[in-house]
């Protein structure tokens, strides 16, 4: 199939669209649908790809063809430098894509496959070699050095591969987040993040704010997992095992002193009980290692203080040690309070928050998706039961779950345990086969009397709803993002009193 050259054209901007874009993002759906509105539908395809949908694999073999024209002469029409640019990009994307395959069992294996690692190694050096045309004319690093490259598709499909299976659901909310994420580990220039700012950025901060039981702690791995790892062609190795570099810890179940010993460790005699040396979460982590703070608010202020020279130097030191040592990996913490109120009641040190609060991530209350869309409770249940009793467990359960639900659960009930709260319900009604709500209402009766005899204003309805929705989203930032107005504006109608 040969291609005019604005047919071309075309393809290599919508493929450049594609290549560095966020793959949960609607635009991305609105790219593909482009290249097959133009294009058209092939009969029989060559290749199907059972991991691709229809849609994707026929965006693949346009692409294929596409390239293939180029590769055979027609990339003598696109010399200039955006053109050179555009080519790399469709180079990027082909190599990718045809590499999927092993890139997943590589993933899955969950070990050093060195074996695998030196066949993904070579198939990608031939693939540049297959690709000299088209990315002869990029000064792109990525091209230069297949090690670099190797690392970044396998960065790549680990991060697609982990929100799509852990961040699960098809609703607007979930969605969103899945986008969220993915730009906190990517940014919004994958481009550049993947050329120069993948070491500097994957040691950012991020703070996971949310109700409780809303899957910070999900999203926090999701983040710890995808993190970039260098790659080695010499001993055929990543530089660490993804699987083993998540370290969390949840400082709400632990004293000040276990604190302090469990992140930046101790030495023997440093303390009642320290009868031997031990090495801190911090110390074992490593470069590539992430630590999980979970319950932030928690904290107390001498705590916070070590983690404030931590998180401005990389330096820490051990009770009792007089060494200093630094820890190179990423830090991430989450919190069901409102830092803000923390901050102004004088428990959390101002310093301490804006070092942590630079990317912020917003997890969605369980009502909030179900309101969006009801069905999505059947992909919650189905991702617990895969989690408690494996694939074939959840086909042969999740419906039935779901059925006693729907019979058990009000239509419009809260979850106010939000995840947590629907894993236990999944637990009673596997043992018992019923479930009774914490809530037996879905609306404050206050507010349910008010809606039907209409006793207030206008004014005093958007205070109690504000109030409500704080209640139920755990902090003003999520509250106002969901009733989508400032955040200021709903700090000051919840905050305002209303009596009836």
């Amino acid at each position: 199939c040969t291609m005019k050259t604005d047919d071309l054209k075309f393809l290599l901007a919508e493929v450049h669209a594609l290549a560095f874009m966020n793959p949960f993002a609607k635009e991305r759906d609105d790219r593909e649908g482009k290249i097959i509105a133009k294009f058209g539908w092939t009969d029989s395809l060559n290749e199907v790809s059972s991991t691709f949908t229809k849609e994707f694999n026929q965006v693949l073999y346009w692409v294929t063809v596409g390239e293939r024209n180029l590769i055979e002469g027609k990339a003598k029409d696109f010399r200039s430098v955006l053109g050179a640019e555009h080519m790399a990009s469709m180079a990027y994307f082909s190599l990718y894509h045809e590499l999927v395959g092993d890139l997943d069992q590589l993933i899955d294996s969950g070990v050093h496959d060195l074996a695998l690692n030196r066949k993904l190694f070579r198939l990608i050096k031939e693939g540049i070699n297959q690709r000299g045309s088209l990315v002869g004319g990029e000064r792109s690093s990525l091209w230069g050095n297949p090690e670099h490259l190797f690392a970044c598709f396998y960065q790549l499909r680990r991060a697609y591969l982990q929100l799509y299976r852990e961040i699960v659901g098809s609703s607007d909310p979930m969605r969103d987040l899945r986008v969220r994420v993915w730009e906190s580990v990517f940014t919004q220039d994958m481009l550049s993040y993947q050329q120069w700012m993948h070491q500097t950025v994957g040691r950012f901060p991020t703070l996971v704010l949310g109700p409780s039981g809303s899957g910070k702690e999900i999203v926090a791995r999701a983040l710890g997992l995808s993190r970039f790892i260098p790659y080695d062609s010499k001993s055929n190795r990543f530089a660490s095992n993804p699987k083993e570099s998540f370290r969390p810890v949840n400082l709400s179940a632990l004293s000040e002193t276990l604190i302090e010993s469990e992140l930046f460790g101790h030495r023997q005699g440093s303390f009642t009980g320290a009868i031997r040396d031990h090495a801190g979460i911090f110390e074992t982590a490593g470069s590539f290692g992430t630590v999980f703070l979970d319950e932030i608010g928690e904290v107390p202020k001498s705590i916070q203080v070590k983690l404030l020279r931590l998180l401005q130097s990389g330096e820490f030191q051990s009770i009792g040690g007089v060494d200093r040592s630094s820890f190179e990996g990423k830090i991430i913490a989450a919190t069901h309070r409102d830092l803000g109120v923390e901050m102004k009641n004088g428990r959390i040190r101002e310093d301490f928050f804006y070092r942590l609060c630079g990317d912020q991530i917003n997890t969605v209350a369980l009502q909030d998706i179900l309101s969006s869309k009801p069905d999505e409770i059947i992909s919650s249940v189905g991702y617990i039961c895969e989690k408690l009793f494996g694939a074939e467990g959840a086909k042969a359960l999740s419906s039935k779950v779901v059925e006693q639900l729907n019979t058990q659960v009000p239509r419009n009930y809260s979850w106010p345990g939000n995840f947590r709260e629907l894993e236990q319900a999944v637990r009673n009604i596997i043992v018992r086969n019923e479930y009774t709500p914490i809530e037996n209402q879905t609306v404050h009766p206050e507010i349910t009397k008010i809606y039907q005899e209409s006793q207030v204003t206008l004014n005093e309805w958007n205070k109690l709803y504000a109030q409500r929705a704080f209640k139920n989203s755990g902090s003003y930032r999520a509250a106002a993002h969901l009733l989508q107005v400032d955040q200021r504006t709903l700090k000051k109608l919840v905050n305002k009193k209303t009596i009836y």
